[in-house]
């Protein structure tokens, strides 16, 4: 199989790229971000906004373009909310944050030969880990959509059809949206907001070994989620589910019997049915038994075991 390419293009209203420079930017996002950001220009890093009950608001990628210069790539939190998360706790920091969302467009590429295909965009060499790469104004560095190599390819919007062009020139197919969330789904991946939001803690879904630094210094959040890994255990959990019929809708209620176990977050539609990610209690529901979405109603998803 090619290697696969998608764009964010039906999330422009919900995703966001944020410019913050100025003398005191890096200390300022340091403090606010659960990933480590004392890095240096030309590195990334991943992590989580977090509020004050240690809830996940948004996660991003964070690129350091300059010595005193971010670019924040959101895939799925919108640009107003962002930007208000950030800008609340600028104080007396000489901070500027600019949105620039309508100024630039993602494509994911991932799939069999995505290196081979990443490098037809004119990147000498794939970044090693924790770093991007350049090409003509675009960004290239690793994504978070499947468990495979995979990565995104942040460009100005105007170039948009172009990367398009050497993309599928290098062998690469052209997929939907949905077809990505098919692939995303079926590795278990969860995404902010849509699996881990407002009302979750990041351990719940799994992102607390990929988004935050327990050595860093503190951070909006940071007493709660230390202590939870202090505790070692959440109530609640994502889980993968496999379902048989008309995919219901997202945050449909699962039971088991009488008893209301969780919910669905992300659902997408497959041949044989559905797949999705689900918040399960870790209290209440029962591994070895199967799901409706209503009380005593007959069965419609299982969960897939992890491996």
């Amino acid at each position: 199989m090619p290697a696969l390419v998608f764009t964010i293009n039906e999330l422009r209203n919900s995703s966001a790229v944020l410019r913050i420079s100025g003398p005191d930017a890096n200390t300022f996002l340091n403090g606010q971000f659960t990933q480590e950001l004392r890095i240096i220009s030309g590195q990334f890093a991943y992590g989580l906004w977090l509020n004050q009950k240690g809830k996940v608001l948004a996660d991003s990628f964070v690129l350091r373009v300059g010595d005193n210069e971010s670019l924040v790539f959101s895939p799925r939190a919108g640009s107003a909310a962002l930007r208000e998360r950030i800008e609340a706790y600028l104080i007396a920091d000489e901070v500027d944050v600019v949105d620039e969302t309508d100024r630039w467009v993602a494509l994911g590429v991932f799939g069999e030969g995505v290196a081979a295909a990443v490098t037809k965009l004119g990147v000498p060499i794939i970044p090693a880990r924790g770093y991007f790469a350049s090409v003509d104004g675009a960004h290239l560095f690793a994504g978070r959509f499947t468990r495979a190599e995979n990565f995104w390819w942040l460009a100005p919007r105007d170039s948009l059809v172009v990367w398009q062009q050497k993309l599928v020139a290098s062998g690469a197919h052209e997929i939907s949206f949905a077809a990505a969330e098919v692939a995303r789904l079926r590795d278990a991946i969860p995404a902010v907001p849509d699996d881990i939001g407002a009302g979750d803690l990041p351990a719940e879904g799994g992102l607390d070994a990929a988004a935050i630094s327990y050595t860093k210094g503190c951070y909006l959040g940071q007493e709660v989620v230390a202590r939870l890994k202090n505790l070692g255990q959440v109530r609640r959990r994502l889980h993968l589910l496999r379902g048989t019929g008309e995919p219901p809708e997202p945050r449909t209620a699962l039971y088991q019997g009488e008893q209301r176990v969780g919910e669905l977050r992300s659902v997408a539609a497959t041949p044989e049915g559905f797949l999705a990610l689900a918040m399960l209690s870790l209290v209440t529901f029962d591994a070895a038994r199967g799901l409706s979405l209503q009380a005593q109603q007959p069965l419609r998803a299982h969960v897939v075991p992890h491996g």
